[in-house]
């Protein structure tokens, strides 16, 4: 009974791997880990590479859209486009002015009718949709039939021309409100609109593309030249941005013709580890004179 045990056992211990069957299973277990570790490595790629273009698209897109609304709604023939060289690198600037609101006039005075601070127009909103108010801190001002960006930026709050700085606003009907301007002495307007249109706008905008990145200045003046940059803080609009060849012009203004309105060619291109993109993009100005 004894000599059972021990046989058994003897044969027990007597059972393993070869040293070839080793070898065997670990070649298989290198070429399963090779494999594996490629698709690993691929799907990692992957999804970094769209993890990258993902990031570089949101940060574009939020610039793209943002400009696209303001000048979209800018007073008409207000854009203009500069391209030169500041602080050693190149620079160009699209600037307009931004509209408020605007309404339809019924009287204003024109040379050679005597000069008034006071004008009727209809009720109208304002940017917040609800009715537009101006105390003495509001800062918009007023233009009508703007033809050509001289005619908002030259020639300011001087009496005679096409903008003025608003004051007050006084609802002295239902149908009718008075906009006092900000000059004592009255103001004559250039010309009337075919439209009777009258524009409420506030200051000047830019958007700079420099040193690879896009720039948003506001809060700034009106100047006759187009500064580059403008004297005024500046807000990061987006980055990586290699517009920086004169030759490759980020915008383009096209004028007012009698078939469409005026129109911006914007385009952007993009560039991050490796990965471009290119945003070409027509605006349409949807305002007229």
């Amino acid at each position: 009974m004894a000599s059972f045990y021990t046989q058994s056992s003897s044969t027990k211990l007597s059972k393993g791997f070869t040293l070839l069957e080793l070898i065997i299973v670990i070649i298989l277990l290198g070429v399963m880990a090779v494999g594996i570790s490629g698709f690993i490595t691929l799907a990692t790629q992957t999804y970094l590479n769209v993890s990258e273009r993902d990031k570089l698209l949101s940060s574009a897109r939020f610039a793209v859209e943002r400009l696209n609304r303001e000048v979209r709604d800018a007073v008409p023939n207000s854009v203009r486009v500069k391209q030169g060289v500041f602080s050693g690198f190149d620079i160009q600037c699209i600037e307009f002015v931004p509209t408020v609101a605007s309404t339809t006039y019924t009287d204003i005075p024109i040379s050679p009718e005597i000069a008034t601070d006071d004008i009727t127009v209809i009720p109208f909103v304002g940017d917040d949709g609800s009715d537009y108010q101006c105390d003495v801190n509001c800062l918009d001002s007023v233009v009508i039939y703007p033809l050509n960006s001289d005619d908002i930026f030259q020639n300011q709050f001087d009496g005679v021309g096409k903008v003025f700085g608003l004051k007050t606003v006084t609802q002295t009907t239902a149908s009718e409100w008075t906009l006092t301007l900000d000059r004592s002495l009255g103001v004559v307007f250039d010309d009337e609109s075919p439209t009777k249109r009258l524009f409420v706008m506030k200051a000047p905008v830019s958007y700079c593309v420099a040193s690879n990145r896009l720039f948003r200045y506001d809060n700034y003046g009106y100047s006759p030249t187009q500064l580059l940059p403008p004297i005024a803080p500046s807000q990061l609009m987006a980055e990586n941005i290699v517009n920086m060849d004169l030759n490759e012009s980020a915008f383009t203004v096209l004028s007012a013709t009698l078939q469409r309105n005026a129109m911006v060619e914007m385009s952007l291109h993009f560039s991050r580890d490796d990965e471009d993109l290119v945003f070409n993009n027509d605006i349409h100005i949807l305002n007229i004179p």
